[in-house]
């Protein structure tokens, strides 16, 4: 089981870490939910090393085949996968939708959803 919980309440907690590391500490089918926002795939690259699209399903997929068998069998994942455009090219990337294909088609996973978020709030003040 996971130590040095950064929040706990009676519903659950939250951990801080490397995300592989601390998947490996979890027990099989004891997972409820994980919401996650890993690095994109974008064009420029970023501090904490984003991935190439061309890398970005296998390097993602790693972390969704450590946590299937952790997933309760009613258990989520849910992801930002955010977005990205073509290099050169005024059209968006279809590596968000082959990560959600592929971890369907390869890994196992069942397709619930999109959720949209809107921050059009930030923008009006």
């Amino acid at each position: 089981m996971l130590d040095n919980a950064v929040y706990n309440t009676q519903y659950g907690s939250v951990y801080c870490g490397d995300s592989l590391n601390l998947i490996t500490q979890l027990e099989d089918d004891s997972v409820s939910l994980v919401i996650t926002s890993p690095p994109f795939a974008l064009l420029r690259k970023k501090e904490y090393g984003n991935k190439d699209q061309d890398e970005y399903i296998e390097w993602l997929a790693e972390f969704a085949k450590a946590l299937l068998p952790k997933l309760k069998e009613d258990g989520s994942l849910v992801i930002d996968l955010g977005g990205a455009y073509e290099k050169g090219k005024p059209i968006r990337s279809l590596y968000n939708f082959k990560v959600l294909i592929h971890f369907c088609e390869v890994l196992g996973y069942n397709f619930i959803g999109i959720i949209r978020l809107s921050y059009l709030h930030l923008l009006n003040g």
